[in-house]
């Protein structure tokens, strides 16, 4: 089993949002115009943007996999959660108090992977860091006193 994984509407299937994403789809489908050739679903787009959310915050203290709809597989529940509160709120729909709680005990859990606090699974294929080398920064020694009353005692 890979340490990193795709969220998929499969995966969105098998949760709690299968009702949710049918009536999102539906939703969107529908506010297309007549004759439109491209109706455009919302949540491969919801997908899209809570994974490229939850890799930036991952990023600043862990490595990222070279795939980059990839996450780390323990972060799936947490996606699922984000992913679920953010299709209500594009469907114009009240978060319930504990929807409400959910997501910010997983906006928390982001934030201390964020800090380094929690640690990742590490990726299966890594990005290889390109980081800049600055110059280090410079360092001063102790001060010789030149003017001191020892020398200046005339």
């Amino acid at each position: 089993m890979s340490n990193w994984i795709t969220i998929t509407i499969a995966d969105l299937y098998n949760s709690q949002a299968a009702a949710l994403i049918d009536a999102a789809n539906s939703v969107s489908l529908s506010v297309n115009k007549p004759g439109q050739a491209d109706q455009v679903s919302r949540v491969p787009g919801i997908i899209a943007d809570v994974t490229m959310e939850i890799r930036r915050r991952v990023a600043r203290c862990n490595q990222l996999d070279q795939v980059v709809t990839a996450i780390p597989s323990g972060l799936k529940p947490l996606a699922v959660d984000i992913i679920f509160c953010r299709l209500k709120v594009a469907m114009q729909m009240a978060l319930s108090e504990d929807e409400r709680a959910t997501l910010k005990q997983r906006e928390r859990q982001l934030d201390r992977i964020a800090d380094g606090s929690d640690m990742v699974d590490p990726p299966d294929t890594a990005i290889v860091a390109n980081f800049n080398q600055t110059q280090p920064s410079p360092t001063f020694g102790k001060r010789h006193l030149f003017f001191t009353r020892c020398t200046q005692d005339g």
